[in-house]
């Protein structure tokens, strides 16, 4: 863990020196937060700037001119647009402050602050742990329950385990119980109807479709069998019999029209 923390010491300790402000322009050679290097509105040319409708921290005319008419404190027109490009956003410290002393004694006084704070921190922190150490238990029971909040990091990580990890456990448990019962009960069923239709049809074409023509396949061999064989007795008159009688039957057909004509005037002349 301590290369990170490395890492985020050194960024700690000198990332600040990249955004340095007018304060030290006599270091960097230019009022623009970040001096020479202008790391601050670098991207601007790039970020869509809903006051000024445009790309950038430049106000249009009508922009300026809209928050100039506007603007309910003295001093806080155009020259407030260049500075918020949102315009004017209710009470600021750090404005209020710059518009009574200006920008140069503002950033001190913020950096002093800042270094106060720091240094009494620091100062409490030697205190506490190097010289008494026995306070930070004194003051943990007589702050118990700001003590036991800050302990315990405002159950923050308690809260967003209850709120979205948990919910989205339960979401995922519910989304799989989804899944197995549901869709996989449906593709399931709709599997084991498809076997049970096959076995039914193969069933109704083994014992019906087959039994029926098998039926009428043995019906039909049995009597034409027996047909053929007493036809084929291997006497040379039972031959010239059939045959005879194929030749009436082909004449009876061939001439079956004027059959039928002479048979209904037969009928019509005696009946």
């Amino acid at each position: 863990m301590w290369v990170p923390l490395a890492v985020l010491a050194i960024l700690a300790t000198f990332g600040g020196f990249v955004g340095v402000g007018p304060a030290f322009k006599f270091i960097t050679g230019s009022e623009h937060p970040g001096g020479k290097l202008n790391i601050v509105n670098w991207l601007d040319p790039l970020i869509w700037n809903p006051a000024t409708h445009g790309f950038g921290t430049e106000a249009s005319e009508e922009v300026v001119k809209h928050e100039a008419t506007e603007s309910p404190v003295p001093g806080h027109g155009a020259e407030s647009v260049a500075a918020n490009p949102y315009g004017n956003t209710g009470f600021n410290l750090a404005e209020s402050v710059e518009h009574r002393i200006g920008p140069f004694l503002t950033e001190w006084l913020f950096i002093i602050i800042s270094l106060v704070v720091a240094g009494f921190g620091m100062l409490m922190g030697v205190v506490f742990y190097l010289k008494k150490p026995y306070l930070p238990d004194i003051w943990a029971r007589r702050l118990a329950p700001l003590y036991t909040a800050s302990y315990h990091k405002y159950w923050v990580d308690e809260l967003y385990g209850y709120l979205f990890t948990r919910r989205t456990m339960d979401l995922s448990r519910g989304v799989y119980a989804f899944d197995s019962r549901i869709l996989d009960g449906l593709v399931n069923g709709a599997a084991a109807l498809t076997r049970l239709s096959s076995q039914i049809v193969g069933l109704f074409d083994k014992y019906v479709v087959d039994g029926i023509v098998n039926m009428i396949a043995n019906f039909v061999g049995e009597i034409m069998s027996r047909v053929f064989r007493a036809s084929q007795t291997g006497f040379a008159p039972n031959y010239a019999l059939v045959m005879v009688l194929g030749l009436v039957i082909a004449v009876a057909i061939f001439f079956s029209g004027d059959i039928l004509s002479a048979l209904k005037g037969f009928l019509a002349i005696h009946f």
